[in-house]
């Protein structure tokens, strides 16, 4: 499985294969059964999911601030565990939203499929490769990322003989006993773990089948740019040539279809969380972290850009890719061919402007201007509360 990753041995590799990492992720995450899944399984999803989707949103804030207000923890720790516990209101909307699209999702398989047999030239066949190696990169990428984050997170509190996050739990008192110390840094690993797998399965999806559909519209582009080029095809050959681009070109919309309401609604709860994490983690990072802490909240920090910055950036470019393919029909060898050919290819050209762009909720586009614009109003609310005084005796 690692092939998929390395990219040697992959010369067979089809488009789904990009997606053989988030599958196997969804089972082991407990929302994606097998087919022989049994009672053991089905327990394990609903411990899993029932600690991570459902309580770790409360736990996550309310335990916190009740610590906090009990002089149990710093102002530090209260303000980690809240730029944690934003991010974990969105979870339970991006898990469900997910779960439920995971069998359209599965469906877009044989669809892909038709359209790699398409493609039998080298360069065409490595492209598609390039696109099956890169899907499971992402998601690796992602969860090293958060991960790497985990182990700086709970390092330090660990080596100094405190838990990790400290997350509330109903009748364990960390300070009680050794048992219930125990069990607060057993459930505080638990659930930081899995809720960053839930993540990275939630923020990797999309980058990676928005770079799939990104790849189909580069290979298209291709054929249409080639059409009426080959001197040993008859303008019949040519004539079926083109309508099979149109063809292709009607799946790749169907797909875009069938993904963008999924990305919409992820990438929306996200949207609208993303400014106020990224403001309480500067807060924290200048004012009342140490050392060890601003480190693991500046790699927080990026963790968080990086749960829609590729999403926007591969949007970005499959609008950019989409936008090619009228110029490549304008340009290919329509002169030469017959009255049939120019009626369709007049056609195809009319429905090839309208631009592919993926929109959160239909209120604001998914790219890479949108990203940087939540990222600026994050710096705008963390200078209005600096000008507000806060922090301002800490740092004195």
């Amino acid at each position: 499985m690692f092939e998929l990753v390395t990219g040697r041995g992959t010369g067979n590799a089809t488009s789904k294969d990009a997606f053989v990492y988030f599958f196997k992720g969804c089972t082991i995450m407990g929302i994606s059964p097998p087919k022989n899944a049994g009672p053991l399984y089905y327990m394990w999803s609903l411990i899993v999911n029932l600690v991570c989707i459902i309580t770790s949103p409360i736990t996550g804030i309310v335990g916190f601030a009740n610590k906090y207000l009990q002089d149990i923890i710093t102002t530090a720790q209260f303000l980690s565990g809240l730029q944690a516990g934003l991010n974990l209101i969105g979870l339970p909307v991006k898990c469900a939203t997910v779960t439920f699209a995971l069998k359209r999702l599965r469906g877009m398989e044989s669809t892909l499929a038709i359209m790699d047999a398409r493609y039998t030239r080298p360069e065409d066949v490595a492209l598609i490769r390039k696109a099956a190696v890169m899907g499971n990169r992402l998601v690796l990428i992602f969860g090293t990322s958060y991960f790497i984050y985990m182990l700086f997170t709970v390092l330090p509190p660990l080596i100094n003989g405190n838990p990790p996050l400290s997350v509330w739990i109903p009748f364990v008192y960390e300070n009680k006993s050794t048992m219930h110390f125990c069990v607060q840094i057993f459930y505080d690993l638990f659930i930081m773990f899995f809720v960053l797998c839930h993540q990275t399965l939630y923020d990797s999806y999309g980058p990676v089948y928005i770079y799939v559909i990104s790849t189909h519209f580069q290979l298209l582009v291709r054929r249409v740019g080639n059409l009426g080029t080959d001197a040993t095809k008859s303008k019949d050959d040519n004539m079926k040539e083109l309508v099979d681009c149109v063809v292709t070109h009607q799946q790749i919309l169907e797909l875009l279809a069938t993904i963008e309401p999924v990305i919409s609604t992820t990438m929306f709860t996200q949207f609208l969380i993303i400014s106020s994490i990224l403001c309480v983690t500067m807060v924290n990072m200048f004012f009342f972290a140490d050392r060890s802490t601003q480190f693991a909240s500046t790699l927080y920090f990026l963790c968080v850009l990086l749960q829609t910055s590729p999403c926007c950036y591969f949007a970005t470019e499959l609008k950019a890719d989409s936008e090619k393919l009228p110029l490549a029909i304008f340009h290919c060898n329509w002169v030469e061919q017959d009255q049939r050919f120019r009626k369709v290819i007049i056609y195809f050209m009319h429905h090839a402007q309208i631009s592919v762009e993926l929109m959160a909720m239909k209120l604001f586009p998914i790219n890479v201007g949108t990203n940087i614009s939540l990222a600026k109003f994050s710096f705008t609310l963390f200078t209005f509360l600096k000008e507000m005084g806060i922090g301002q005796e800490t740092t004195n």
